[in-house]
């Protein structure tokens, strides 16, 4: 089979390896759609990884099975990190800590023609029959996104902004509503915003805010939330700097009693949330999809998308379903 190995120094090979073997009490996929996440960008967190196959926002057909749950035939979304629901920590509510979640993977990877999912696995998997394989493998960044807002909605606030309008700006904005506005340097990211129906401006005509949601991993970013911050704002990173950064803070926040939040993935809850707002026709693989690719085009979309020149690829191991 085909897949997506990430090598190093930015750069993704296609190659082909033996299919992998069903594990005991898991499954056996076959891929219908993957996209590219943007973390999977990030030189410093990829390059850890060597060799690393690309790959968690995946759907697919099951065509082995040894779950009753999730019989032949079906399709499915498995999250590549699962929590027990056993421990301390997933009884507080904080999975992205318990120790199975950690450990947890999708072997080799969703940016494969086949791929397994353990039993581990499967305490985050779900059944998707009802939805669409381009709108299903959205699931996992939408959650991390339920997430963050879920969060952030313990604070107080009227006003609301999102820093960075690719893919997970976008889409914190469709979350959020009418009453967000999001930012962003680039004018077609902008632009992109405006066609969905969402509040896109340039950071020029920034407005104060109690909640500002920062989508870049930059200090830059969190400099323009600081700047636009009413007192008592909260602003929420949802992405971390590089580990050779530090994240400056200037003193003032604490004379503004602006609170510092983080959103770190995902956990169940999540993304049963995402997978019912998608089923409501809250978000469409469309409306932050740019380009829907074969798994061949995949090293050449890696770089665009690195370098900003499209919004987000997304690999279709069968042909896209036509929009109903």
């Amino acid at each position: 089979m085909k897949l997506a190995r990430y090598v190093g120094d930015g750069r993704v090979e296609i190659v082909e390896e033996a299919e992998p073997v069903c594990p005991e009490g898991g499954l056996l996929v076959r891929t219908e759609a993957c996209g590219l996440c943007s973390g999977e960008l990030m030189s410093w967190y990829m390059d850890r990884k060597i060799p690393h196959v690309l790959g968690h926002e995946v759907a697919g057909i099951v065509i082995e099975s040894q779950d009753d749950r999730f019989p032949v035939g079906s399709r499915v979304f498995p999250h590549h990190h699962a929590p027990c629901l056993n421990c301390e920590e997933c009884a507080a509510g904080r999975h992205v800590h318990c120790l199975q979640w950690k450990r947890t993977k999708l072997n080799p990877g969703g940016m494969a023609e086949v791929f397994a999912a353990g039993p581990e696995n499967l305490t985050d998997t779900i059944a998707i029959n009802d939805m669409r394989p381009v709108d299903a493998a959205l699931i996992e960044p939408l959650a991390c996104v339920m997430k963050s807002t879920r969060l952030a909605s313990k604070s107080d606030a009227g006003s609301v902004a999102v820093i960075g309008l690719g893919v997970m700006g976008l889409m914190h904005l469709a979350m959020l509503g009418t009453n967000a506005v999001g930012y962003d340097v680039n004018p077609a990211r902008v632009e992109w915003a405006r066609e969905l129906g969402l509040q896109g401006k340039p950071v020029e005509e920034s407005s104060p805010a109690d909640l500002i949601f920062v989508c870049p991993g930059s200090q830059q970013a969190f400099d323009f939330a600081t700047r636009i911050a009413n007192p008592e704002a909260t602003i929420m990173m949802f992405a971390p700097l590089a580990p050779s950064q530090q994240l400056l803070v200037p003193q003032d926040i604490y004379f503004r009693d602006i609170k510092i939040m983080h959103s770190y993935s995902c956990g169940p809850l999540d993304t049963l949330a995402a997978a019912e707002a998608i089923r409501d026709g809250r978000l469409r693989a469309e409306q932050v999809v740019s380009n829907f690719i074969g798994i061949d085009e995949l090293p050449s979309a890696y770089q665009q998308m690195k370098h900003g020149s499209i919004l987000k690829p997304m690999v279709m191991f069968e042909p896209i379903p036509k929009t109903p």
